[in-house]
């Protein structure tokens, strides 16, 4: 199939041609002007004389320009260093026409370092070369993709994923076209005794409590309606709209390929754009009469990785449209949900149940005032409301999100006969901004072992936002951001870091609990394909409650009950949807957290305050309290029954107790499955989150069929590894922080060095079990090339390189004492007067020890370090090892020809300027590298087509496939 974007690649391509012809041609020049130098040098008697014809040959070979006595004239910056030293040598060789004294060692110097020049430049040449090759290979190989034969091995995995494909279409079609059994009185019942009934016996606090939810309820309903008028009461769309829109449109994986270059084309036509935007205006004015037309064409596309994923082929109008209404209502949702939540006295908090009386005993035996520094309640309540409420949902119209390649959560999938892995999706290497709506993938080898799960329409997470800051009047207004603690849980970049989070998150919590109370309890869970089986009818009756119109109701369910028919299938009449929401949609993504929205109410009011720690569908409770989680766990049930959402496998539960304690089985309530996440599950004995080999040992497995297919392409092998051993392994072997230790990161060596030792290991047991070894041989069977240093896999592509990545409370006693004997001395008719008058009957005995430690997560009270710091410790991620630095040495020496280089990615010409990877990296492979090349440009900026070959890793050119 050609590409949209023919005339883009081609340029592209005509580019590099020039290119790689120009190298050719300069390689051929130097050779030539070498080989005369060397041999007018050889055939001449004298030193100085061959130094003479030596120094001709180097400003020859470099193109420097001289004057009429030969001498050099170039004033190039470019070539600074070597002009200067030319320069000299003329100078020198002139004097020894009068100086005697100039040694015959000192000519032979000067001889050894022209040579060295030649040297120099001809493995640069070499290497110069040697990339153009490796980049013509890799364009040869997406031109013409591998061909297998028909006694290829993988012939067997290809026949079991056209069986998985029929399979999987088969059950979507059961799924989407099947009305989910849920009703809407039921639901609308109990959305009314969620938002309307108190949290707890009725008491005039709770009755108040519920007055204060109908009022902020009322105050949500009556945004809602302000903002459907804002929507459609004026011309939305305009030439800046949709150029935000659409760019927003091309980040996701909802256009065609031939779509995504009128897109591009759309963007450079402001006139264009101003007729697409009275289009637009007029759909939005006639939106009672919006609809899909006559049919939607889906496809089945087979994913690089043999996976299948059901995709709209709608028109591009529909698409802009649509997209502009998904990010809009996105945007309302999150600061109209966030401000719901900010409200004063609406989200509860474990601090709200202090007893007054606790506080002013607090403050009368302690003598301290309340003070600015937060407690650890705060503190936690501060990371949930900033990086994982409704966090799916966008902040700002213009809002796109990063991710690391390879940066997805390994998963186990039902199986036919033994537990097999999931690999990372592959995203195209180097992506430089997350789409919210990008596909997952399953491993093409192990496609059979999959059962046919209802995915298609990923309900991976579609989107992460983060809370703007907005001030609105709030019980603990200020409270969540005044504060230095926990910074880097904040702001998670993306869901993926997210999710990654929580398990430092549940880590710290699990160290303190022990502590402190001798146990916690936690649980996992996950909904089974949360898009694809959302029930229209949770959708709508949700939406309704929440204020939104009869008109924008009747949009919506026209949005969702798409008719759809099956591209490959002309003569079948086009079906309504009847359950899920349409895949890669903004709307849906609103539609999802919208109504898991209900659910993190629902679970802060049963539980009194607690937490659902929720990253889209993925679901994480803990507590101290048993029965706190089986509430919790009892509530999500109820309310996935009640919305028809079924509750998937990936699900676990786990009691942990102190070493001082008997083991305690896990309450019969609570999922009794493992807790896993990734690559890694919680140990409830040894209270650690510890790698699963079993399962690494199901990836090492993919892995080398990922690599065995890549084999006829070195950069396209490098892709592979990096993505899979390097940032898919690790990512999934989870961050390294002081709540894990040192054994986690242990562990976490020792499982990369085992995936390597595995991949490279020859079927004779022997070898150098190494990848460098392997990249080393393949190299010189293909192209000759000997003697490759070991920095020039690790350097960067600008430079020349490959870029292959490496991957591998007891104080609280002596407080109390303290405290306890300044309290003994003070005057205590100075404290009554101080707190306006209260007198505690016990005056004279200082606080229990029992007393003194009863809010310690809750309350700020107390004076000197508090287990905040302790818990702001614990998430910590241990500080990277700097390198050491010789500033004088052969290294500062290579980066300061660097100087002036635009566009250098991973080393650079300042050390401070390169992130700790690159200084291992230069510092490690540097010296063998400035030695061989002069310095850490393995070939001459320029030479290198480095556009075309970033335009590979990004995955944004499409290549003629005849």
């Amino acid at each position: 199939m050609a590409s949209a974007d023919t005339e883009y690649s081609q340029t592209l391509q005509h580019i590099t041609d020039a290119k790689l012809k120009e190298l050719s041609n300069k390689r051929r020049i130097f050779q030539e002007r070498k080989t005369t130098a060397l041999q007018k040098a050889d055939s001449l008697d004298s030193l100085v004389q061959k130094v003479r014809a030596l120094s001709d040959g180097v400003k020859k070979c470099f193109d420097i320009r001289i004057d009429d006595d030969g001498r050099v004239s170039d004033k190039s910056e470019s070539n600074r260093q070597l002009v200067t030293e030319l320069s000299n040598i003329d100078r020198f060789l002139k004097q020894t026409e009068y100086d005697p004294s100039i040694s015959t060692d000192t000519l032979e110097r000067w001889r050894c370092s022209l040579l060295s020049l030649l040297d120099v430049q001809t493995l640069k040449y070499e290497y110069a070369m040697l990339f153009a090759q490796l980049t013509m290979e890799w364009l040869f190989v997406k031109k013409s993709p591998k061909i297998r034969s028909s006694e290829d091995k993988n012939d067997e995995f290809e026949k079991l994923a056209s069986a998985q494909k029929m399979e999987s279409k088969r059950n979507w079609e059961e799924t989407v076209f099947k009305p989910a059994d849920v009703d809407a009185d039921t639901i609308t019942a109990f959305l009314g005794d969620l938002f309307t009934s108190p949290s707890g016996p009725v008491e005039d606090e709770t009755t108040d409590y519920a007055k204060d939810v109908i009022k902020s309820l009322e105050k949500l309903r009556e945004k809602v309606s302000k903002f459907e008028d804002e929507l459609t009461s004026s011309a939305q769309f305009n030439s800046y709209t949709l150029q935000w829109v659409i760019r927003s449109l091309l980040s996701s994986d909802l256009p065609t390929e031939k779509q995504r270059a009128a897109l591009r084309e759309f963007l450079k036509d402001n006139t264009v754009l101003i007729e697409l935007a009275d289009v637009l205006n007029m759909r939005l004015t006639a939106l009672d009469t919006w609809s899909w037309g006559p049919e939607v064409l889906v496809e089945q596309r087979r994913q690089l990785n043999g996976s299948y994923r059901i995709y709209m082929h709608e028109d591009l109008i529909q698409a802009i449209f649509l997209q502009y209404m998904g990010i809009k209502w996105s945007v309302f949702f999150k600061k109209s949900l966030t401000e719901f939540r900010k409200r004063k006295g609406i989200w509860k908090s474990p601090r709200s149940t202090v007893p007054d009386i606790d506080k002013k005993r607090r403050r009368f035996y302690l003598d301290s005032p309340v003070t600015d520094k937060p407690s650890l309640q705060i503190v936690r309540e501060s990371i949930h409301f900033n990086a994982y409420f409704v966090s799916q949902l966008l902040d700002y119209e213009q809002q796109q999100r990063d991710v690391a390649e390879g940066e997805v959560e390994a998963a186990l999938f039902k199986k036919k006969s033994k537990k097999t892995a999931v690999h990372p999706a592959m995203y195209s290497a180097s992506s430089p901004k997350y789409s919210p709506t990008s596909p997952a993938f399953i491993p093409q080898g192990q496609m059979a072992e999959f059962s046919a799960a209802v995915d298609e329409e990923s309900d991976e997470d579609m989107g992460f936002g983060l809370y703007d800051g907005e001030d609105i009047e709030s019980e603990y207004e200020d409270t969540y951001d005044n504060h230095n603690f926990a910074q880097k849980m904040l702001k998670p970049s993306n869901p993926m870091q997210a999710k990654q989070n929580l398990l430092l998150l549940l880590g710290a919590d699990t160290t303190i609990y022990k502590r402190l109370y001798g146990e916690i309890t936690c649980f996992r869970a996950e909904y089974e394909s949360l898009y694809p089986k959302l029930p229209h009818a949770t959708i709508l009756t949700i939406l309704k409650f929440l204020g939104v119109s009869e008109k924008w109701a009747r949009f919506f369910e026209k949005f969702l009950t798409a008719p759809l028919r099956f591209a490959d299938e002309p003569d079948v009449e086009p079906r309504l949807r009847c359950r899920g929401t349409p895949g890669s949609h903004v709307l849906s993504e609103v539609f999802g957290e919208v109504t898991l929205f209900c659910l993190d109410f629902l679970i802060n009011k049963e539980s009194k305050g607690e937490s659902l720690w929720r990253v889209n569908d993925d679901m994480w409770f803990w507590s101290r309290s048993q029965d706190t989680c089986v509430t919790a766990w009892r509530a999500i049930q109820r309310f996935s029954q009640i919305m028809g959402l079924p509750i998937g496998d990936k699900t676990g539960g786990a009691h942990i107790t102190s070493e001082d304690r008997p083991k305690a089985a896990i309450n019969s309530e609570l999922p009794s499955g493992r807790i896993k996440w990734g690559m890694l599950y919680l140990n409830s004995e040894s209270s650690r989150f510890e790698i699963d080999q079993e399962m690494v040992d199901g990836h090492i497995g993919e892995l080398k069929r990922q690599l065995q297919d890549k084999e006829t392409s070195i950069f396209s092998w490098i892709q592979a590894w990096n993505t899979f051993a390097s940032t898919f392994f690790t990512y999934n072997f989870g961050t390294p922080a002081n709540c894990f230790g040192q054994q986690h990161v242990d562990m976490m060596l020792q499982t990369h060095e085992r995936i390597q030792r595995e991949i490279f290991s020859s079927e004779q047991g022997t070898g150098d079990h190494s990848i460098l070894t392997y990249l080393r041989e393949t190299i010189q069977s293909r192209f000759g090339n000997t003697s490759i240093p070991d920095g020039y896999f690790f350097l960067p592509i600008d430079l020349g390189g490959l870029e292959l990545s490496s991957p591998f409370i007891n104080l609280e006693h002596e407080k109390y004492t303290r405290l306890k004997r300044e309290y003994a001395a003070k005057d205590k008719d100075r404290l009554v007067a101080q707190n306006k008058g209260y007198r505690p009957d016990d005056i004279d005995t200082f606080m229990s020890f029992e007393e003194y430690t009863r809010h310690r997560e809750l309350l700020n009270y107390t004076p000197g370090r508090q287990l905040v710091y302790v818990y702001d410790d614990l998430l910590r991620h241990p500080p990277q090892q700097v390198i050491g630095y010789d500033k004088s040495g052969p290294i500062s020496v290579g980066l300061a020809k660097l100087q002036g280089q635009n566009g250098l990615s991973g080393i650079k010409s300042e050390w401070h300027d390169m992130s700790p990877y690159w200084q291992w990296v230069a510092q490690l492979y540097g010296p063998e590298i400035v030695d061989r090349f002069g310095g850490f440009n393995v070939v001459d900026p320029g030479l290198l087509p480095i556009g075309l070959v970033s335009q590979f890793r990004s995955g944004r050119v499409s290549w003629r496939e005849e």
